[in-house]
């Protein structure tokens, strides 16, 4: 039998009360921090153009937009939330299995339980983490480089993963889950190319895999049946898209007994995370060594091969970034304008933060290098980078991990200080005190009987 049944069944059978507090609190560290990365991303590019295309086709008002406050079909909702959601590129990300999963996983929670209606709080942290944790686990089972595979993890996973989600609000029985991944199958996809161009469509990828998650629980709730040997079969999803390049049994290793979400990294900075370690140990040499941004002769990055591929490369479009994407995805970026503005945030990386002659004039200083030392041991990960500054009074080297990682993690405040930031960022002003009741809604999430209440709750903090 396929190894999915062992993941549908545990899922399942899974309760709220089986799932340790730690995973239940990281539920809710999630959820809060995919509301902000949707509430900032009403304003990034694409996004109006996507939501208007959207609710021009219309269709069955089931699901609701966030902060537009306007209704979907469950599919379209959670293709469209899960658009806004990525569209900074602030949402968290697991970094040894290099995937965004609450991009894909909380807007399909957000449609799927406001078109069911009357879930509550406690049936929707345990979906996150039971959804998080095939996510992270088929990330992890992965081998292949996203250089080597061409494939980006976060959509071509997170496909499955919401699937899942939606089958497990949906109340579906383990044939109709099943099938509901295997119809998913089908649709999985997600490539690098869109990085490698900063192409809109990156932010879209996740997106898709939300839409088609959702829309496979439909189609198997109304009877239509999918492949059923997804993981083991002759033509499995391993050996078709990555070449047997996995271990799978990490699959099931520890199943009900270890819980991933709690590793997960949230950013403190809206850029890929391939480009966070560098700001973050820049930040950190400059305060440790009083260094003024004028002083700097030279920045040598130490990264790995990946990294380099993914946000060094090419390099005529991440050391003169022209778009915001360009910048989300420039290490370069990303290390001068912490050099020389000391933070990284929302209202840094835009055309105006671009333009900034400061940060222009440090990017030609910008060396990069292969560091043999991190290749050995992060070359398929998400590494730190290893930043030397050279000064007029010295040089200074440092190589940490950002803050928002396990090892270094974001507390219940830092969560709070970004979604209030955030929340600055939408397409409309926010009420006063609405954002903190939305945080304590959160907060009590498991004594809320209708999620409903909290999206509702979301929408009407906007002042439209």
């Amino acid at each position: 039998m396929d190894t999915i049944y062992d993941i549908v069944r545990f899922a399942r059978k899974t309760q709220y009360d089986d799932i340790p507090q730690e995973a239940i609190f990281s539920a809710k560290m999630l959820l809060t921090d995919i509301i902000a990365t949707t509430v900032a991303g009403t304003t990034a590019d694409a996004s109006a153009e996507v939501a208007d295309l959207m609710f021009r086709w219309g269709g069955q008002p089931e699901s609701s937009v966030l902060v537009y406050d306007k209704k979907l079909p469950a599919h379209h909702a959670a293709f469209v939330n899960s658009l806004l959601s990525h569209a900074r590129d602030y949402d968290e990300v697991q970094a040894d299995a290099i995937v965004h999963t609450g991009v894909s996983v909380i807007p399909t929670v957000l449609a799927v339980a406001e078109a069911m209606g009357e879930v509550d709080g406690k049936k929707i942290l345990s979906t996150i983490v039971l959804a998080d944790e095939l996510f992270i686990r088929m990330g992890l089972s992965i081998k292949a480089s996203i250089m080597e595979s061409g494939w980006i993890y976060s959509p071509l996973v997170g496909h499955f993963a919401s699937a899942l989600c939606a089958s497990l609000l949906m109340d579906l029985d383990e044939e109709q889950t099943i099938n509901a991944l295997g119809i998913v199958y089908s649709q999985a996809a997600g490539n690098q190319q869109p990085s490698t161009d900063t192409a809109l469509t990156k932010r879209m990828q996740p997106a898709f895999a939300a839409r088609s998650g959702v829309f496979s629980a439909y189609l198997a709730k109304a009877g239509v049946t999918g492949a059923k040997n997804i993981f083991d079969g002759e033509y499995s999803f391993y050996r078709v898209y990555l070449q047997n390049k996995c271990d799978k049994s990490i699959l099931t290793k520890d199943l009900g007994k270890t819980y991933w979400i709690p590793t997960l990294s949230y950013k403190p900075y809206p850029v890929c995370g391939l480009a966070m370690g560098g700001a973050s140990t820049i930040e950190k040499i400059m305060q440790d060594h009083q260094i003024k941004w004028q002083d700097i002769k030279s920045i040598d990055l130490g990264v790995t091969n990946q990294a380099k591929a993914i946000v060094v490369v090419p390099e005529k479009t991440k050391y003169h970034p022209k778009t915001v994407v360009d910048a989300q995805f420039s290490l370069p970026f990303s290390v001068a304008t912490m050099a020389v503005k000391g933070q990284l945030m929302l209202s840094d990386v835009t055309l105006q933060g671009i333009g900034d002659p400061d940060v222009q004039s440090l990017l030609g200083k910008i060396n990069v290098y292969i560091d043999d030392e991190l290749e050995a041991k992060y070359a398929r990960g998400v590494p730190p980078t290893r930043v030397t500054v050279h000064t007029v009074s010295g040089s200074f080297t440092d190589c940490i991990l950002p803050k928002g990682h396990p090892t270094n993690p974001f507390s219940k405040q830092d969560m709070r200080n970004k979604f209030m930031d955030a929340m600055n960022f939408g397409i409309y002003p926010v009420r006063d005190g609405a954002p903190e009741q939305v945080l304590d809604m959160i907060d009590h999430l498991e004594d809320l009987k209708d999620f409903s209440t909290l999206i509702k709750t979301v929408n009407d903090a906007f002042i439209k």
